[in-house]
């Protein structure tokens, strides 16, 4: 996503996503209401699109996330990645994630996922209190090596 205007939500954790918000303080903490929630979560480079069945997932970032992974750099604070989760044709829920600087220095080490933090939303943008942020933070530590991106290729190969 590479859109520059946000709305912060204020609630529970949860899940996945891609774009870079505008550059906030540094905040210490941990949270998926520390997450800022783009306007449009479909907007931004498209890095992977995966079909399982009735399931379509489409992954979304931004162009300065993705130019900063071919250049070789860490991936920017204040990057937002966006799965965009449909089901049967029809948009489920997405899932975001987004790295700031201090973010998750509360959480115990088998869990922290360095920077980043999850959330996720129903389809209509309000955020989905069912979803358990644990299995984002469970997932996404095995690509520790990959900053915990799993479109980390996807991100180094786009155009």
């Amino acid at each position: 996503m590479k859109g520059t205007n946000a709305i912060s939500i204020h609630t529970l954790a949860t899940a996945l996503a891609l774009a870079v918000a505008p550059t906030l303080p540094r905040e210490a903490g941990a949270g998926g209401e520390l997450v800022t929630i783009p306007r449009e979560l479909r907007r931004g480079l498209a890095l992977r699109v995966v079909e399982r069945g009735n399931l379509r997932e489409e992954i979304y970032t931004s162009r300065a996330a993705i130019d900063a992974v071919k250049k070789g750099q860490p991936i920017p604070n204040g990057t937002v990645i966006t799965l965009v989760d449909y089901r049967d044709g029809k948009l489920f829920h997405y899932v975001v994630m987004q790295k700031r600087a201090g973010w998750g220095a509360q959480y115990p080490p088998e869990k922290r996922n360095r920077e980043w933090e999850y959330q996720a939303l129903n389809a209509d943008k309000s955020v989905n209190d069912n979803e358990d942020v644990n299995r984002c933070f469970s997932c996404h530590k095995s690509k520790a090596q990959q900053d915990f991106v799993w479109a980390l290729d996807q991100m180094k190969s786009a155009k």
